[in-house]
């Protein structure tokens, strides 16, 4: 099963390969993408296609790391014990407080 397996990862990779040479061999007229003032330099279209397509793996995969997730989590860990503190601040001078001043 495992020959099977790595026979067919790498009849899917060899045609991953031949499918981007023939798409970068097809798509190699120069274009320059400009935003507002910034133009860059020209490059052919399949560099920015590839790089859109590798630019948005690598933000997905950020993404499926829960790496942001983490952040907001300990951000709310952090808000959450401050407001821990203040009602146990508040617990103590409660108690110090005799029955009869409330």
């Amino acid at each position: 099963m495992r020959k099977i397996s790595s026979l067919l990862s790498g009849l899917f990779l060899i045609l991953v390969f031949t499918a981007s040479v023939t798409f970068t061999y097809f798509n190699s007229d120069p274009i320059s993408i400009s935003v507002g003032a910034w133009q860059s330099p020209s490059q052919p279209i399949s560099v920015w296609i590839i790089g859109a397509f590798v630019l948005g793996g690598l933000i997905g995969l950020l993404f499926g790391l829960e790496i942001f997730k983490n952040l907001k989590l300990r951000a709310e860990n952090r808000y959450l014990n401050r407001q821990l503190d203040k009602v146990k601040k508040q617990v103590l001078q409660l108690r110090g407080k005799s029955s009869t001043d409330l």
